[in-house]
């Protein structure tokens, strides 16, 4: 009973934070982004930082924690393609109604695009490639989880080593229901009328600020530029 408690105690204590980013997650939720994507993103990425705490925890370290602020530069990275893919939808709209001005296109401007199409289409055949993998939506929310909970690890591994193996089944067991449990509390607080007006009002400054902070936090935390 004892380990079931504590179990419970460092999952809250250390991914407390992750509902934050959770929320501005569901904020995000459109078309691209499924509400499924961010829940398989978020037991991907905690999944594989219990994976390196089990790892460490029988004296194999995979992630030095010296080096996890290096990750801190994914965030910064994600945060700054939101900007500018924010940037960009607002600018279609405009593009799209002053497009009838630009009607007569020469030969060889036409060839030149031909060629830049060509070239666009076999980095799009890898890129489809790779989306039949996995989708860029998932692989991003993976990431996140995986940079902002980082730091985890020295908590975990301690924490796993004390376990008997009984016990760490069962610890598997509570981290896959409290994921659920911090995805379900993230979307209800994303769609709380006020919030929900707040984030897709302001999400185009609000999401590459957090994503962009995090990644920086991350990185003076980890005490690695000093």
């Amino acid at each position: 009973m004892g380990s079931i408690i504590t179990s419970i105690i460092s999952f809250a204590s250390t991914n407390i934070d992750d509902i934050f980013v959770l929320t501005i997650l569901y904020s995000q939720v459109n078309e691209k982004m499924k509400k499924s994507y961010i829940v398989i993103g978020q037991y991907l990425g905690i999944g594989i930082l219990v994976m390196l705490s089990l790892l460490g925890a029988f004296g194999l370290r995979i992630l030095s924690e010296e080096y996890v602020g290096i990750l801190g530069v994914i965030p910064i990275i994600l945060g700054v393609k939101v900007w500018f893919d924010s940037k960009k939808e607002m600018q279609e709209p405009h593009a799209k109604n002053h497009g009838f001005i630009e009607t007569d296109i020469d030969n060889n401007e036409t060839c030149g695009k031909r060629e830049q199409e060509n070239h666009f289409s076999k980095i799009e055949k890898i890129k489809n490639l790779l989306r039949k993998i996995i989708k860029p939506e998932i692989l991003s929310v993976m990431l996140v989880t995986i940079v902002n909970g980082a730091d985890n690890i020295g908590i975990y591994i301690p924490l796993f080593r004390s376990y008997t193996f009984g016990q760490l089944i069962m610890t598997v067991i509570i981290f896959v229901v409290m994921i659920a449990l911090w995805c379900f509390i993230s979307e209800k607080i994303a769609s709380f009328p006020q919030v929900k007006e707040m984030l897709q009002k302001y999400k185009h400054i609000i999401v590459p600020i957090v994503f962009i902070g995090l990644g920086i936090f991350i990185i003076f935390e980890s005490k690695l530029l000093f």
